[in-house]
């Protein structure tokens, strides 16, 4: 009887979960450089340190980061997502969506950004 619950509860949890949330998160860190160093990052204008700065994102859900330094100008960059394959392996798996719901389906790509600052003009 403890091994049939055993096999139940294993395969209840192998069910409910995606290959690629199983696999690599629901997470991804991101590494975010500026030359000089020092600018406030924000993604999707939420402030979330300055660089150098290694971060971790909720997948499929951010999609631009702005650098900010006094002095400089303003930049943004989009956060461009590609579909991970390991994703695959869900639908053989279990058929289902878990990956695409929690987001590990997507990954971001680049997942390191180099910022070089341009100083502000006299006068803008």
């Amino acid at each position: 009887m403890r091994l049939r619950s055993v096999v139940v509860f294993l395969s209840v949890a192998a069910l409910s979960t995606g290959c690629a949330s199983i696999i690599k998160g629901t997470d991804q860190v991101l590494t975010i450089n500026s030359e000089p160093d020092g600018a406030l990052v924000s993604i999707d204008g939420i402030s979330i340190g300055v660089t150098p700065l290694s971060t971790k994102v909720k997948k499929n859900s951010a999609s631009v980061i702005t650098i900010k330094k006094d002095g400089y100008k303003v930049q943004t960059m989009p956060l461009d997502k590609k579909y991970d394959g390991v994703a695959l392996l869900n639908i053989f798996w279990d058929l289902s969506t878990t990956d695409f719901v929690t987001g590990a389906a997507y990954e971001y790509v680049p997942n390191t950004f180099h910022f070089q600052l341009k100083k502000e003009e006299a006068g803008t």
